[in-house]
């Protein structure tokens, strides 16, 4: 059976926060308006407001 000791775990949660932020993020800023099931309209984000929210938040 092979496993990660204890004290090199860390690296294995911080890898899965910044693949969790970098989708998230991307998901923010890659999108387009949307009809969906019956017709149901979802706008996109205003891409410039996003990304400078981002921006004034470090990212």
């Amino acid at each position: 059976m092979e496993f990660l000791p204890w004290g090199q775990v860390d690296p294995v949660f911080t890898a899965t926060v910044e693949a969790v932020e970098e989708a998230v993020l991307n998901s923010l800023v890659n999108n387009r308006d949307m009809i969906g099931r019956e017709g149901h309209f979802s706008p996109a984000l205003p891409h410039d407001e996003v990304r400078e929210l981002l921006r004034s938040h470090g990212f």
